[in-house]
């Protein structure tokens, strides 16, 4: 993949990518690989790997057995035993043992 597709088919927003023109092709753990192969610490602080890392293993198995069993991917806010679920453990795991009064 070359950097000139993305210059071609983005908006003008994109601004790191600019400074730092590289494609990006996997990560695992703290780290992200580009095409070339070289290895970059992952510094980006992003939302899931930010907690997890990039693609640990749990959560992979987990996602793929999910996906197998066709749960449902996306559910607006109709209620769907996937959110049911992940509910009650937030609940029960995090806000009541904080004495947290929050919703969702």
């Amino acid at each position: 993949m070359r950097v000139d597709v993305f210059q071609q088919y983005e908006s003008e927003v994109r601004s790191y990518c600019r400074s730092f023109p590289t494609v990006f092709t996997k990560a695992k753990g703290s780290y992200i690989e580009a095409q070339d192969g070289q290895r970059y610490l992952d510094f980006f602080a992003g939302a899931g790997a930010l907690n997890f890392g990039h693609n640990p293993d749990l959560v992979k198995q987990r996602l793929i057995e999910y996906l197998q069993e066709d749960g449902i991917l996306h559910g607006l806010d109709m209620y769907t035993d996937a959110k049911g679920q992940f509910l009650q453990a937030l609940q029960e795991q995090i806000l009541q043992p904080k004495s947290l009064d929050y919703r969702v």
